[in-house]
């Protein structure tokens, strides 16, 4: 048996614990954020602001998770974070009370794997990764030797959740139906593909021109530093927006210095105080006040949004936008222009490469999915789809698309004359189909009697012309019959 004596003790002698022992706050059950250190401002985005002891049954587990969340404090680590695992050690406490367990000497490794166990699938990873860090932490402080040995779950594949063409093409429709305020967040939101925290700490000034060049003062929370962007004047001009607003709106001798403010439009009860329909809010007149916008206040205005825009995906669901799926959207766009890695991971500001691979398989099955769909070839007789670097999403591609003789051209920009006019089997953006197939075998056979005739003749430069001509088309003619192997095996396999 371990006594809480015992316990303090080894703590005290531990690195650590002679840095942490002498806290204020370990003798209280209630911590407020701000004071271990947290900004106000993170405060008030996030809505938490303390964290609770006082529900921890056993002495020597809630003397644990004290030091415990004060080690996650020194390691800077974010408040939702340290609120996620508090929470986990809570459940844990309940847990192993109610397996008849209360001391520290009688947990082991299988009783840990069953808490585990134990949780939904949702948060079996985020639970599991609780444990295995506490554990860690007590064991290397020498506070107390646990042995944990992670059960090796199979990982679902990281769910990249971003907006369909079709709803983005809704959203982009009924935008105004956002407070002006509100509209130009989420539109900011969607270029810069910042996360909403580090949108809402966005300083009141925090343009700067040099030259020709706008820059934007951005907060990246992984790296925890303020950086400079640069951005498209267009950006630049949604930002100076913004900032008019604030003038006009919010007095100048406020102190209140971040680009958004809170927006309310409460619409939760009616005359009778009954609930009413959140999405009511969009019929109220929005009151503006110079405090910082939070969080969960935003999902609920783009929860409301979503059922007042009637947002529906192609098979006819609702589909309710989140901040977050605005963040990937923007990702999953650069992947999809085949923009490199580390150039969308200094954009969204993520601390490694490790999430992209699933932005960049999630375009790859997307482009697999239209090439079935559509069944192009190019130049090369590479089995496509349509995706010049130009163009967002598919819709445009209608707008892009001109027919030829020949095939499709998918030259990003029809401006003004093309270069390779009559000589679309030599151009990059000329695409076929299995339509043209027949019409390539035409050309094919006839090339082959003129390639006769010149051989008569003796003409060598047109024998070279139609040889190049043939080459082209053989390749095109090859790569549709990749095409048509594709299609058989997928209609064979359903």
């Amino acid at each position: 048996m371990l006594p809480i004596e015992a316990l303090q003790e080894r703590i005290r002698q531990s690195e650590l614990g002679q840095e942490l022992i002498n806290n204020p706050l370990l003798n209280k059950d209630i911590w407020s954020f701000e004071e271990l250190g947290y900004s106000k401002q993170e405060c008030d985005i996030s809505t938490n602001r303390n964290i609770h002891f006082e529900k921890f049954s056993l002495s020597w587990l809630k003397l644990l998770a004290k030091f415990t969340v004060l080690a996650f404090v020194r390691q800077k680590l974010s408040l939702k974070t340290i609120i996620s695992r508090v929470h986990n050690l809570r459940h844990f406490d309940k847990f192993i009370i109610a397996e008849g367990y209360n001391q520290p000497e009688l947990l082991t490794n299988s009783l840990l794997q069953k808490f585990v166990a134990s949780s939904s699938i949702k948060s079996l990873n985020v639970r599991q990764a609780t444990i295995a860090i506490v554990t860690r932490l007590w064991r290397e402080e020498g506070w107390l030797k646990l042995t944990y040995i992670p059960t090796k779950y199979r990982r679902n594949t990281a769910k990249v959740e971003t907006i369909p063409e079709e709803v983005l093409h809704q959203i982009y429709e009924n935008f105004d139906l956002f407070p002006p305020p509100l509209e130009r967040l989420f539109r900011l939101q969607l270029v810069l593909g910042c996360r909403i925290g580090e949108m809402l700490r966005m300083p009141r000034q925090c343009l700067k021109k040099e030259g020709e060049k706008w820059f934007l003062l951005r907060w990246v929370a992984k790296i925890k530093k303020w950086k400079f962007f640069q951005i498209h004047p267009a950006v630049a001009e949604l930002v100076r927006e913004q900032q008019k607003f604030l003038d006009k709106q919010i007095d100048c001798d406020s102190d209140f210095d971040n680009l958004f403010c809170k927006v309310s439009a409460s619409a939760k009860h009616g005359a009778c105080g009954k609930s009413r329909p959140g999405w009511l809010r969009f019929n109220k007149e929005p009151v503006y006040m110079p405090e910082l916008l939070p969080e969960k206040a935003i999902q609920r205005w783009l929860r409301d949004f979503s059922e007042k825009a009637d947002l529906k995906d192609k098979y006819g669901n609702r589909f309710y936008l989140t901040s977050h799926k605005l963040r990937r959207t923007k990702a999953s766009i650069m992947a999809y222009c085949e923009a490199e890695d580390e150039y969308i991971a200094a954009v969204l500001g993520h601390g490694s490469l490790d999430m992209l691979p699933h932005y960049r398989k999630r375009s790859l099955e997307r482009l697999e999915k239209e090439a079935n769909a559509k069944g192009y070839v190019d130049m090369y007789g590479r089995v496509t789809g349509f995706k010049p670097r130009k163009r967002r999403y598919e819709r445009l591609a209608e707008l892009l698309k001109v027919n030829t003789p020949l095939g499709e051209c998918h030259r990003p920009t029809m401006l003004g004359d093309c270069q390779y006019r009559y000589a679309c089997l030599s151009c990059d953006h000329h695409r076929v189909t299995l339509e043209d197939k027949r019409k390539l075998e035409t050309d094919i056979k006839f090339l082959q009697q003129d390639l006769e005739k010149a051989q008569t003749a003796g003409q060598e430069r047109r024998m070279t012309e139609i040889n190049r001509l043939l080459g082209l088309l053989k390749t095109r003619l090859q790569g549709l019959e990749k095409l048509e192997n594709l299609k058989g095996e997928k209609n064979h396999g359903s």
